[in-house]
């Protein structure tokens, strides 16, 4: 059919409509209880129409992020929660939900604590909660999820070896289900006879992971995690780093006749996490990582090169091509990591009304690890042990315990001393940054065998640490043609300019995106965005603390030598 100019202006002019209505709705923000029965569910306590000021932010990969809400002191809501500490019947964890877009972006959260402010003789409860992801800070990793942890736990590290998405959510998975299984535990309501069978009913778990077989839609890069009873968050934040990763999470509000993507009939408030690779940085066919605003992106395939220690980048010369979604008049994202889906374009004429670029070069061109090598102390050892013995014996009239007495004096100075250190000079980095450089770190917090996989981690964890870093922030008001948070979210790859700095196209991870209003200083509902990662502000010291500290606390435990 053959639509007239008339006809394609009118419905560009609906969609446009559709979206700016979109935009202009004002966040929906709800408190949820626990049930007082203890019975899986949440149960709807109210909408806060009214809300004075709030600002909930998403964040890639931090776990366990604050979002404030401010509400009037006489607001029946305001009223049930300060009731909450002195109700001894009341079940004291609070969940907040915020919505926008007609639900399609949700945040969500548990209470952390309120407070009571007086402001210009106006009193004022200040709400404080912390994003869902903070499960990960409060689950641990068992060596052995499926025995009991009081009695019997081997091996004494479990290591995961795959694709990142599959190990951190078969990780999570186990760990789930020792806990929400109650596999060696009695359920939180014994009497209650439904919770017996969670071990093979996930409908009355509170907290579900969502993944799929390794080769349906896994082509993340490989990694090892491991751990011995470390936090969750820490086990798999490198992966998660190093793999361009992002993990997302959303509470199922079965009132509102959602229904969960995991296939399981869950219980009205369940929340459900998923492992999502939104960056296609290593993935076969490439990513956009940059461009000029007339000739295009360019496109990159990333390996690996050097014993996996440094990356390599190969340009695709490609010609220009869309995917077929792109040209669906209702198409709204998130785009396809190797075509950039979003490009943010800072110009008098655009939504962008504040902007701030930052970029700061490599640092470090070396990095030295180790400190430790069990395996050649222990040759060490026994070569000392069999020189001395004999010569003890055929010097000292058959006197063989010489040799152990030699090494008891000899080795406290020789160990840690031979072959104990390992040395890396990451030349293309050396070649860029040109013949002024800093020179090198160490990349690491403690001793480790420079002979281990531990080792290579740490190598590649203190290059990332002080590789190039460049951020790109910006707010764009609720007035703008972009609408964060359901075109992108943290972990999706955006392009963005800044006008009076460079006009070529930069590309990189959403990092942060932050729904907030002021409605009292008469601000309404705006996003705000960061792309990039903002850590070349940091000193290097605090560069490394992130990122090596990370890459080194799947390894810290591990108990045999050769594999720490």
């Amino acid at each position: 059919m053959t639509l007239t100019h008339e006809q394609i202006s009118a419905g560009a002019q609906a969609r446009r409509d559709q979206l700016d209505a979109m935009r202009r709705a004002r966040p929906r923000v709800r408190l949820w209880a626990n049930k007082q029965d203890g019975s899986p569910g949440l149960v709807e306590m109210g909408a806060v129409k009214d809300s004075i000021a709030g600002e909930f932010p998403f964040k890639r990969n931090e776990f366990g992020t604050t979002g404030t809400l401010r509400i009037r002191m006489d607001h029946y809501l305001a009223r049930w929660l300060i009731s909450i500490p002195d109700d001894p019947d009341a079940k004291k964890n609070v969940v907040v939900t915020v919505c926008h877009y007609g639900g399609r972006v949700r945040w969500s959260g548990i209470l952390k604590y309120f407070k009571a402010v007086k402001k210009g003789g106006i009193w004022y409860l200040d709400v404080v909660f912390v994003d869902d992801l903070q499960y990960m800070q409060f689950m641990l990793g068992a060596p052995n999820p499926l025995l009991p942890i009081p009695i019997f736990q081997f091996p004494r590290v479990l290591p995961l070896l795959g694709p990142a998405k599959w190990c951190i959510s078969m990780m999570i998975l186990l760990n789930l289900i020792r806990i929400e299984g109650n596999l060696w535990q009695l359920p939180d309501d014994p009497f209650n006879a439904g919770s017996w069978g969670g071990l093979f009913d996930q409908s009355s778990w509170q907290v579900l992971i969502k993944a799929k077989p390794i080769d349906l839609d896994d082509s993340s890069v490989w990694t090892l995690i491991a751990t011995r009873m470390n936090r969750m968050d820490q086990i798999i934040q490198n992966a998660l780093d190093d793999a361009q990763l992002t993990m997302r999470y959303r509470r199922i509000l079965t009132v509102d006749g959602e229904v969960s993507s995991t296939g399981v009939d869950v219980a009205n408030g369940a929340l459900e996490l998923e492992v999502v690779d939104t960056s296609g940085y290593y993935s076969e066919d490439g990513t956009a990582t940059g461009g000029g605003l007339a000739g295009g992106f360019s496109r990159t395939l990333q390996s690996f090169a050097d014993g996996f220690i440094e990356d390599v980048q190969t340009t695709v010369g490609d010609a220009e091509s869309w995917p077929p979604s792109y040209f669906d008049s209702d198409y709204i994202g998130p785009g396809d990591p190797t075509r950039t889906w979003i490009v943010i374009r800072d110009s008098k004429y655009s939504s962008v009304e504040t902007s701030e670029w930052t970029w700061g070069p490599a640092t470090a061109t070396r990095a030295i690890v180790g400190g430790d090598n069990p395996l050649v102390d222990q040759l060490a050892q026994l070569t000392i042990e069999s020189i001395g013995a004999l010569v003890g014996y055929f010097l000292l009239g058959g006197f063989s315990g010489l040799g152990s007495i030699v090494a008891d004096v000899v080795m406290p100075f020789l160990v840690g001393t031979i072959l104990a250190w390992l040395e890396w000079k990451n030349s293309a980095r050396v070649h860029n940054l040109g013949w002024v450089h800093l020179w090198e770190v160490y990349g690491q917090g403690a001793e480790s065998n420079a002979w281990s996989l531990g080792a290579v981690v740490a190598l590649r964890g203190a290059f990332l640490a002080t590789k190039s870093q460049s951020a790109h922030v910006m707010s764009f008001g609720s007035g703008g043609r972009f609408l964060p948070g359901l075109m992108f979210m943290p972990g999706d790859r955006i392009g963005s300019t800044f006008e009076q700095a460079t006009s070529t196209i930069r590309v990189d991870q959403c990092e942060e995106v932050t729904l907030s209003w002021d409605y009292e200083a008469g601000q309404p509902h705006e996003y705000k965005a960061q792309i990039g990662q903002s850590t070349a502000a940091m000193s290097a010291g605090e560069r490394l603390d992130r990122s090596v500290t990370l890459a080194l606390a799947t390894v810290a435990n591990v108990g045999v030598h050769l594999i720490s």
